[in-house]
């Protein structure tokens, strides 16, 4: 595999997925999907409800195997025992025995950071989501708002090469999402990780994202590919927001 591949904006091509196809006996799910994330770059990922977009991640994650097709990483077959694949899931996923502190440092611990370097990083990435004042307090002492956003801190810790989130901010209203993404936004820019971002909300991937890729139904392959070419930061009445905002739309509403 090639590793100084560029996409269209002369960004090295960080995750090659080629020819993914999952099927659950008869019932094909993935299609032969194929798609470049360049390093650093934030794509968001939309599609009609149960078109297959968790075992998209699942499958990019490799938390379960794929029936066909390849992902690469830098070049190589994506091994999460080499790679650090994070991800981040609709539920909280903190452990109640542990600190925030402590669940933050759990991704580093697994991945045996030094422990200066694990002190270090941490004591960072705390400071950056605003966790730092309740980092001695457990889960049940805390908002859902900061036990997603302590999930999202665990993921960012670790460097990882790949940061696959689903839905993290499905659960929460509308102003706390707001607020949220522009956090994540900042985490994402301040740290440029590589993010695939899986949403149901038109509306959130085109305010996260660079790029969206919009799934069809089953048996699912990629009906557009749209680049979002919006400032920062990015208004949801900005006539171009609201034009791609209903081209995106229109491509998930008509099949």
């Amino acid at each position: 595999m090639e590793t100084s591949l560029r996409d269209n904006r002369g960004r090295r091509v960080k995750i090659r997925v080629r020819n993914l196809t999952k099927r659950f006996g008869d019932l094909l799910v993935l299609d032969d999907i194929s798609f470049d994330v360049a390093e650093g770059e934030f794509l968001s990922i939309v599609g009609p409800t149960g078109c297959g977009k968790t075992t998209f991640l699942n499958c990019l994650s490799k938390l379960i195997p794929t029936t066909s097709g390849d992902i690469f990483i830098d070049g190589e077959p994506a091994n999460p025992k080499k790679h650090n694949i994070s991800f981040v899931f609709q539920e909280p996923t903190c452990l109640p025995w542990r600190t925030v502190r402590d669940n933050v440092a759990l991704g580093m611990e697994i991945k045996r950071f030094p422990k200066d370097e694990l002190r270090r990083r941490l004591d960072y990435i705390l400071g950056l989501v605003g966790l730092k004042e309740c980092e001695m307090l457990y889960p049940n002492q805390v908002s859902a708002s900061m036990e997603q956003r302590m999930a999202v801190a665990r993921a960012f810790a670790v460097n990882p090469d790949l940061l696959l989130m689903d839905e993290p901010y499905g659960q929460l209203d509308v102003r706390l999402r707001y607020y949220l993404e522009d956090e994540l936004i900042r985490l994402w820019q301040t740290l440029k990780s590589t993010v695939i971002f899986v949403t149901h909300n038109i509306e959130e991937a085109i305010y996260v994202a660079e790029r969206v890729l919009v799934l069809t139904n089953k048996p699912t392959k990629i009906k557009a590919d749209i680049t979002i070419d919006l400032p920062r930061p990015r208004s949801p009445v900005d006539p171009k927001f609201v034009e791609l905002r209903k081209q995106v739309t229109e491509l998930i509403r008509w099949w």
